[in-house]
Order: structure tokens, then sequence, then C-alpha cells
């Protein structure tokens, strides 16, 4: 699993917004939730092997997005990933050597949230056939958004 972990920091971002809108029924679910400025992504496989990744963001709520058009975007930092264990349900936290740091948009934060998801979602599985894992197609549920105390 370490090595998963370094093959998510090296692709870690790089990977495109567009996802294929039909997925096999077995292929992995991707969701977001949001709390203040807690941004947790989540990839689980069909065995409940889960990859979280918990994001501290940093709002700009009314920003031009790169084509020009009025949107949202978050400034956000990674250090570690949390890797759910299916067989035990065991938490394994992994830091990173030095935290990623990227920006996610959207035209809302509902939008935002929901891409946030699908670029976790795709890299942890780039990451996965990198290291000879395979690859799978992920599908998005709705972002889930919880209101609470931004920090």
């Amino acid at each position: 699993m370490r090595f998963l972990m370094k093959s998510v920091v090296a692709v870690a971002l790089l990977a495109p917004v567009g996802l294929s809108a039909q997925a096999p029924a077995d292929a992995p679910a991707c969701r977001a939730d949001l709390d203040g400025n807690r941004l947790t992504t989540t990839i689980e496989f069909s065995d409940g092997y889960a990859v979280e990744a918990p994001w501290t963001v940093n709002w700009n709520r009314a920003a031009s997005l790169e084509d020009g058009s009025r949107g949202v975007s978050a400034k956000a930092s990674l250090d570690r990933i949390v890797e759910v264990d299916p067989a035990t349900g065991q938490r394994v936290v992994t830091p990173f050597p030095e935290p990623i740091e990227t920006t996610f948009e959207g035209r809302s934060e509902e939008e935002l949230i929901y891409r946030a998801a699908q670029i976790w979602c795709l890299t942890v599985l780039r990451a996965q056939e990198q290291s000879g894992g395979g690859s799978q197609q992920p599908t998005s549920s709705p972002a889930r958004s919880s209101v609470g105390a931004a920090g």
C-alpha cells in the first residue's frame, strides 16, 4: 500500500477532469463531502477497499475560471491519504513527505465538489495502473455537502 501512496503522489492531479459517463456495475464509487474548510474525496471499490483524501481548502467563492466565466475556486492542500481495509475496517493513515497543492474550480460549489471527487478517483486509478493494479472506471455519486464552521 505504500507503493500506492507513492504512485498517488507521482500522478496527483495531473488527470484530466473528463470521465466516462458509463461505468460497469462493479466500478468504484467516487464521493466528496464538504464540511467547512475540509473537503474529503473518496474512492471506494466494490470489495470495500477505499482511499480517502482529507483536503484543507481556502475558498474563493467569486472566482474567474480558466475559460473566463464566473464560478468558484478552492485552493486545496493534501498532506496524507487514508486507506480503509475492507476486511477489518482499519483505517491506515499515510502522511506525504510534502503536501500536494492544487486548485479545484467549478461554476458552483456543488460542481466544484463533484469535480474534486472525479479528479481524486481518476488519480487513484492511474496510480493503481502504474503500480500494476489494473484499471477500473469510477462512478460518481452526488456530492454531499454539510455546512460546518469555516476555519
